[in-house]
């Protein structure tokens, strides 16, 4: 059966992730030459094309916790310095000691 890709949600999602093969996967919807089955493994390959380097990074800080230990600690440092100021600030605004 020729489908209709101006309403299916799936073929909303290649508009995002299968930019370059959105002509192809149009055509072959509407004539029947790419069933619903295909389309959808074909989305989920170009997804998991996109999530493969953020999976292999995520791999990769599980093999080092004091690193990821040392980016948080380096991280709340660095947040609770723009906090104190932003708190100096509104102390400021609102005429509060400080």
């Amino acid at each position: 059966d020729p489908g209709h890709p101006e309403v299916c949600s799936v073929f909303d999602y290649h508009k995002i992730f299968s930019v370059s093969e959105l002509p192809e996967i149009d055509s072959g919807c509407r004539g029947a030459t790419l069933g619903c089955v295909d389309c959808k493994k074909k989305l989920a390959e170009n997804v998991n094309q996109l999530l493969d380097p953020f999976r292999e990074r995520r791999a990769q800080l599980e093999r080092e916790p004091k690193r990821v230990r040392e980016i948080i600690n380096q991280g709340n440092l660095r947040a609770q310095t723009v906090a104190e100021s932003t708190m100096a600030e509104v102390r400021r605004a609102m005429h509060l000691p400080e």
